[in-house]
């Protein structure tokens, strides 16, 4: 599974000819030299959230000078979409006077502002919102406030009250919840998991080899034993496991999930989580970016972006679990939402007010990468959560069904 995956059994203490590294990886080093290999949870957590030298601590790491685009900043069509979305689930609640409009990891802030844009086309949804960001890193806070400042003022409004939150479970309670997790879940530190020839599963931990050079070297190991995540996390989807020989998982996702369908619940509301995904087909997704490409995850702790694919099939059977009177729509493909929220017919609005025909290619080139399969059309999946009414029972959820004239109604 991976060319430079040990065996925990021949892990090996470094010698004191150190290294070249950065700060963190110092830490990270010395760490694992003292207490011994680390999880790739532990290891994700510490290179994208580290106080002091993690990734996303940093002021910009997203757009075409960051590390990676995301599909907002891509094309205006994709947030306004989610945003259609969102007004028509918060109509199918009866138009309440508040609710929350909740976003997961915001980024720059592009695709809250494409979604506060149609928001305004609707001063009832507008007037009603309070907008709450989850976000750990002060210099991103910056960045979406800026980028709503500017949205609101293009706008011509005042800007909606906005209140930053460290945690989903710190945003109050009390009024309908709208959720919006895009690009988040994949970056959440996830455990790996990998069976041996006999049928054992056993944690892929991140330790330290010696090169030839006497350098050391982050490397992945095999723990030989049962370990503590192990214990916790497996009987957890135990069931989805068969045919497997590779598994990740998140358990700050599971536990996301939990949350999101308590809120959902209890309060009213609806939830889109939107991530590259898939249903427990692939194996080994951790993966590192930098500039736009892909690397080693282990190069540069701190200096290149972490993430891994998203099992889908993990959530939707959490969300199922959750014993919450909520419905789960999907996972759909990127494609699949998008094109059955109208984004062909859109496209060809907007083509034609375009004043040159520069804009209109680019538009329709970022159109393509969002639906592409080889790009983003397949690769990201879109699961819902609504709450459970006697009102919806057997409801079609926009995005989720075949639209009549659309490639997936033939």
């Amino acid at each position: 599974m991976y060319s430079w995956l040990h065996n925990a059994s021949r892990f090996i203490i470094p010698s004191r000819r150190t290294y070249a590294a950065s700060a963190l990886q110092q830490h990270l080093f010395e760490r694992i030299s003292t207490f011994g290999p680390i999880s790739v949870a532990e290891f994700m957590k510490e290179s994208l959230t580290n106080p002091l030298h993690g990734y996303y601590m940093k002021s910009d790491v997203f757009g075409k000078f960051g590390d990676f685009i995301t599909s907002p900043e891509i094309c205006q069509i994709f947030g306004e979409l989610i945003g259609v979305w969102f007004v028509n689930e918060w109509q199918e609640l009866q138009c309440p006077r508040s609710f929350s409009f909740i976003e997961l990891g915001p980024g720059r802030g592009t695709l809250v502002c494409d979604v506060l844009r149609v928001f305004s086309r609707f001063p009832s949804v507008y007037n009603a919102l309070t907008l709450h960001l989850v976000e750990v890193s002060p210099a991103m806070r910056s960045l979406q406030q800026v980028s709503i400042g500017k949205a609101v003022e293009k706008l011509g409004l005042s800007a909606p009250s906005t209140v930053w939150h460290t945690d989903f479970r710190d945003v109050p309670h009390g009024q309908p919840a709208f959720v919006l997790a895009h690009e988040f879940l994949d970056a959440l530190p996830v455990h790996q998991f990998q069976k041996n020839p006999n049928g054992q599963w056993h944690e892929v931990l991140v330790g330290l080899s010696e090169e030839d050079s006497g350098e050391s070297k982050l490397c992945f190991v095999q723990a030989p034993n049962r370990t503590p995540a192990q214990v916790a996390y497996l009987p957890l989807v135990s069931t989805l496991l068969e045919g497997r020989e590779f598994c990740e998982l998140s358990p700050r996702a599971l536990l996301l999930t939990d949350e999101i369908c308590q809120r959902i619940a209890q309060d009213g509301g609806a939830a889109l989580l939107v991530d590259y995904g898939h249903l427990g087909d692939k194996k080994n997704t951790f993966r590192g970016f930098r500039k736009h490409q892909v690397c080693d995850p282990l190069l540069d702790p701190g200096g290149i972006d972490l993430t891994c694919d998203v099992d889908f099939s993990f959530l939707r059977k959490r969300a199922h679990d959750s014993g919450c009177a909520v419905d789960v729509f999907g996972p759909e493909s990127q494609a699949y939402f998008l094109i059955n929220m109208g984004l062909l017919t859109r496209l060809k609005a907007l083509a034609s007010q375009c004043n040159s025909v520069a804009h209109r290619e680019e538009l329709i080139s970022g159109c393509e990468m969002l639906i592409t399969g080889e790009q983003m059309g397949e690769r990201f999946k879109f699961l819902a959560i609504v709450k459970k009414s006697h009102n919806n029972a057997g409801r079609q959820i926009p995005g989720f069904f075949a639209l009549p004239g659309t490639p997936y109604a033939e």
